[in-house]
């Protein structure tokens, strides 16, 4: 079963709710939990919070969040048109975020996903999420 979600949107802080609850709302749809939507719902959110913060200052660049599940896995994937910000080298999830408290969204979106990468300077994250081993088709 392959599914597949995408949506843009304006570089609006309010935009980051609906992307997170379009997000949300494809993972119920894909058979996650309630708990594992709530992991889900926090790493994106924070995804889509740096797109926002980090994207370009003009609105109408915006972001683009597309989603996909192939029965196994979902991933999300978000775009926005911003310089990026430095990433950190590291992907131990035990890292913890620097003394100015930057770095805490990377530091959840890495313990609660199973996969974070991120390209082209952080403008666009790719996170994944494994369907636990009972309930994969």
């Amino acid at each position: 079963m392959k599914i597949h979600y995408r949506a843009d949107y304006s570089n609006d802080t309010k935009n980051v709710a609906l992307a997170r609850r379009g997000v949300t709302g494809f993972a119920g749809a894909c058979g996650f939990s309630d708990a594992e939507i709530a992991d889900i719902r926090l790493a994106a959110g924070e995804a889509l919070s740096n797109a926002v913060e980090h994207g370009s200052a003009r609105s109408s660049d915006g972001f683009t969040v597309e989603c996909g599940f192939d029965g196994d896995a979902l991933s999300i994937e978000v775009r926005d048109a911003g310089q990026g910000f430095v990433v950190p080298a590291h992907s131990n999830r035990s890292v913890t975020p620097d003394r100015r408290g930057r770095g805490f969204g990377i530091f959840l979106m890495r313990r609660l996903m199973d996969d974070v990468v991120f390209t082209r300077n952080g403008t666009i994250v790719r996170m994944v999420r494994r369907y636990p081993a009972e309930r994969r088709a």
